[in-house]
């Protein structure tokens, strides 16, 4: 069964979903999109995450830079998703959030520095990774749904934390078979496939979240608000970094 119908099921998901990756980073494109540091950095994050899954459409396979690129990705994806919820948010909980970005990159560097970055150190930064962004999801989700009313970044937002809680919850799965069962057999295809459904459903989620927002027209609050300077928006401005 894996060997037909199985392999051409793996293989449209997966080019689906590494074709979707892009989507985020193409919708900065959209004059009112780039304003926002929020989805800039959102856009970075999937051309990322497209860009490091290219040799599975047989493109830069086994490359030098593809090597690098992945594991900058690999060091940089757990401080660039936090760099997200931070921007999303203001006062003392952006602070807070900054703090642990260069409290988690701090840590990074010594783990490699100490013991090299193999899978033993690989495993410790992953893991506190994908509960760091789990923990950060969660904390989003439940303080939109606490909210009356919301603003139009906002509800784009709730796409964002719901795709990312989804993707991190299927690779935590995929993380245990990997690095905690890792003799485990026959878990390594199934694995994959489990990667790019999530890798596809989250990017799907995410670009419509940011499509919602560049499609709604601007209301604006008061004579003169831009179309990012109302005053409930205004921590999402360009400006306010």
């Amino acid at each position: 069964m894996k060997t037909g119908a199985y392999s051409v099921l793996y293989a449209v998901i997966s080019n689906m979903a590494i074709g979707l990756c892009f989507i985020p980073f193409l919708l900065l494109g959209w004059k009112k999109m780039r304003q926002v540091n929020t989805y800039w950095i959102i856009g970075i994050y999937w051309l990322l995450n497209g860009l490091v899954n290219l040799p599975e459409l047989g493109l830069f396979n086994g490359s030098r830079w593809q090597e690098k690129l992945t594991l900058g990705y690999n060091l940089a994806e757990t401080p660039l998703v936090l760099l997200v919820f931070s921007l999303a948010t203001s006062g003392r909980q952006r602070r807070n959030l900054l703090l642990l970005i260069l409290g988690f990159i701090a840590g990074e560097a010594i783990l490699i520095g100490w013991k090299g970055y193999n899978f033993s150190s690989s495993t410790l930064i992953i893991g506190s990774g994908l509960l760091l962004i789990l923990t950060c999801c969660i904390t989003g989700l439940i303080k939109y749904v606490k909210k009356m009313e919301h603003t139009r970044f906002e509800h784009s937002m709730v796409f964002v934390y719901a795709a990312l809680l989804f993707a991190y919850g299927s690779f935590m799965i995929i993380y245990i078979f990997a690095h905690i069962h890792s003799n485990a057999i026959g878990n390594g295809t199934d694995s994959f496939l489990l990667y790019y459904v999530s890798l596809l459903i989250s990017a799907a989620v995410t670009s419509m979240g940011l499509w919602s927002y560049g499609i709604k027209k601007v209301r604006h609050h008061h004579a003169g608000a831009g179309i990012l300077r109302a005053p409930r928006d205004s921590r999402y401005s360009s400006s306010s970094s």
